[in-house]
């Protein structure tokens, strides 16, 4: 843990007040937001069946693919690993006498380390796309798995080629493209063949689909004799219907564009040029972990993945430390699941650098559940090479708030006592730079028992730590709302949420509350109660964790009976009005936590509704993330800093002096980091509750 640390630091003091991948991955989301819109709204869940049809069918439909291939004359190999798959690209090579390739990107051969091989064995490689080009010429690994040079400024990239080319070459992007073009032309008409891989493969016409914005592909295949495709077995798809409505989204989530400038469907043995010789075609599909993956029920649906990188644009952490440190051949989030099914556990430290925000959730086209199965991959690897002990004393954080509210008049003094920080910081992890919230000894379970008469139905409160025993003054404000509307409210015994066990992996501790906070509430769910949930990430572990972590009809009826607090005044607005504040003429920043996404934004509109004008920008997550913003490494507290101090300062700028938001832990963040007054949303709306 010690060496990833040290690689989140030298990352953050590399990329400090520049963010070079965050601004790039803030055009992305412009562009995207904007195409996506454009799309019917069946299209997304539709192209989720239609991967999920295509590994189903998977053995057909490599079966159907060999038999299109061959009978066009091309050849097909499926390798089992990587190691294969290198030798079966240098025999075809030697057979076929192949000393100079020229391809275009691949990431499987990425994978399998394909380049390395050839060179390796006196074969010539050259990349043709101009960011794999600047990664061959540093010797380095792509960064990003689009955009593989994403890392490096222009000034950076024009000295590269001014070194290699020996020619001075400003720092202008349309000369740096020029002197390259002219350096490769003279290679195109020189190789023997053209490497590339494919984004799809149709099985039922053996025709690979490449989408590119550079078409060297397409120049490369204009004069070489011989293409080979490397390419993932799950990037087979039965039809050529299946692969129209990928490419009609992968362009969009991917760049923002419409589609591709580059849209080729190359099929075996098609002419090379009007002379009448034609292409030889060979497809190398890999298979590396992928067909046991198929059956790991946990971890299959990662292979639902078009490769768009969506993920890795919202990624928070990402943005922050680049590639080369959150990932290895796969980066960012997707890349955590990639690198357990194609290498194994051995090398997965980065995982801890996934918080569990969820925004790479939110961002896939085919929703896939990254934070789980990032949790899913934490757990295997702890499990095997043992858990980082910062995080073992993390996971402890119910048993210490509870000790910190008994003993509140002793520790809230040493809180704010420097020697004592620096002895939480040493033993128990705490960062002695992160603010923390004093203790309440009257906690939230305290405060309430049963209120209200009951005329609108019945209530039953989840809450978490961080409310419960540091700020049960908002919890308290929230049900005697609750109450002056109707409801009657209970706070039954609970457990917190498990979140901090969920992000870093102690999914056998996260299963055990699960299951005591399901029977608990199952039992009121019976007696007409609904769930009402006061923190985003405790409504956030009902409807979507614990559903996969203990699995049943009890906890599936909890969670279809659960609700977000704003979402219930939303729902009943003519029960709440008369006991909400007028707030015309206010002005306001919102802030929207990651766990409160997903449909409607329901603060923002209540604050609206009361006349307030409301800012909202959508600009991530803060970099809090609960106990992972407290812990003194790398990357705990300096990287949550790092992407909270970007946030602050786009906030700042846009001028209002006080933002309100329902995450108590994006509330600490901001107070840290920022000189706006942050509320809570019910100190806002609420004149009777907390007497501000």
């Amino acid at each position: 843990m010690e060496a990833l640390a040290q690689r989140v630091d030298d990352a953050i003091r590399l990329f400090k007040d520049r963010w070079p991948i965050l601004k790039a991955s803030r055009r992305f989301l412009e562009r995207r937001a904007k195409t996506l819109s454009e799309l019917p709204s069946n299209l997304l869940p539709e192209l989720r069946r239609v991967r999920e049809k295509s590994l189903r069918d998977l053995d057909e439909s490599l079966r159907r693919l060999r038999e299109s291939v061959e009978r066009m004359g091309g050849e097909f190999y499926v390798a089992g690993d990587s190691a294969e798959a290198r030798e079966i690209v240098l025999g075809i090579c030697r057979r076929l006498g192949v000393r100079r390739v020229v391809k275009s990107k691949s990431m499987t051969s990425e994978e399998v380390g394909i380049n390395q091989a050839l060179e390796e064995n006196g074969v010539e490689v050259l990349e043709t796309d101009l960011g794999e080009r600047i990664i061959q010429l540093l010797g380095d690994r792509p960064a990003h798995i689009l955009a593989p040079a994403i890392h490096k400024t222009r000034e950076e990239i024009a000295s590269l080629f001014s070194r290699t080319m020996g020619e001075h070459i400003p720092p202008d992007p349309q000369r740096i493209v020029e002197a390259v073009r002219r350096s490769m032309r003279r290679k195109y008409l020189e190789a023997d063949m053209t490497i590339t891989g494919a984004n799809i493969i149709i099985a039922e016409t053996g025709a690979a689909v490449i989408l590119t914005n550079e078409g060297n592909d397409r120049l490369a295949l204009a004069h070489t004799p011989i293409h080979l495709i490397i390419a993932g077995v799950e990037k087979i798809v039965p039809t050529v219907k299946d692969a129209l409505k990928i490419i009609r989204v992968l362009a969009r989530s991917a760049t923002g564009q419409r589609l591709s400038s580059y849209v080729s469907l190359i099929a075996p043995e098609n002419p090379i040029d009007g002379s009448g010789r034609r292409r030889k075609t060979v497809f190398v599909l890999v298979d590396n972990g992928r067909m046991d993956a198929l059956s790991d029920k946990e971890v299959s649906e990662a292979l639902l993945c078009i490769r768009c990188s969506a993920c890795l644009h919202v990624c928070p952490t990402y943005n922050m430390v680049g590639g080369h440190v959150f990932g290895k051949t796969y980066t960012g989030p997707m890349g955590i699941p990639w690198t357990l099914i194609t290498e194994g556990l051995d090398d997965l430290e980065f995982a801890q650098l996934c918080y569990t925000c969820g925004l790479c959730r939110e961002a896939c086209p085919v929703d896939i559940d990254l934070p789980y199965i990032n949790s899913v991959v934490k757990y295997r690897h702890g499990g095997r090479h043992g858990f980082p002990a910062l995080n073992k004393w993390m996971a402890r954080y119910e048993a210490m708030a509870k000790a910190g509210s008994t003993l509140s008049p002793i520790i809230n003094p040493l809180l704010g006592w420097k020697p004592f920080r620096k002895f939480l910081e040493k033993v128990v992890g705490v960062d002695s730079r992160r603010p923390l919230p004093r203790f309440s000894r009257r906690h939230l379970g305290r405060r309430i028992g049963e209120m209200g008469e009951g005329r609108l139905g019945k209530i039953a409160l989840f809450t978490d730590s961080l409310i419960y025993y540091s700020y049960p003054e908002i919890g308290e404000a929230m049900a005697k709302l609750l109450a002056e509307a109707g409801y009657r409210v209970v706070l039954p015994p609970q457990r917190s949420s498990g979140m901090p066990l969920i992000q870093y992996g102690f999914l056998d501790k996260a299963r055990r509350i699960a299951e005591e906070n399901i029977q608990i509430l199952h039992k009121l769910v019976e007696q007409g109660y609904l769930i009402v949930a006061l923190e985003p990430t405790a409504a956030y572990c009902l409807t979507e964790v614990y559903p996969k972590l203990c699995p049943g009809t009890e906890t599936l009826k909890v969670a279809e009976n659960t609700l977000h607090y704003f979402q219930l005044i939303l729902e009943n607005w003519p029960e709440f009005q008369p006991s909400l504040r007028n707030l015309d003429g206010m002005r306001l920043h919102y802030h929207l936590p990651c766990h409160s996404r997903g449909g409607k934004i329901y603060v923002r509109e209540v604050l609206e509704r009361l006349g307030a004008r409301v800012s909202y920008m959508d600009l991530g997550c803060c970099g809090m993330a609960g106990t992972w913003g407290m812990k003194r490494d790398g990357h705990g507290y300096d990287l949550s800093i790092e992407i909270g101090r970007w946030m602050a300062r786009q906030y700042e700028k846009a001028g209002s002096d006080t933002l309100t938001t329902e995450s108590t832990v994006c509330a600490l963040q901001f107070r840290h980091l920022s000189s706006m007054k942050v509320l809570h949303p019910i100190e806002v709306i609420y004149p009777g509750g907390l007497g501000r």
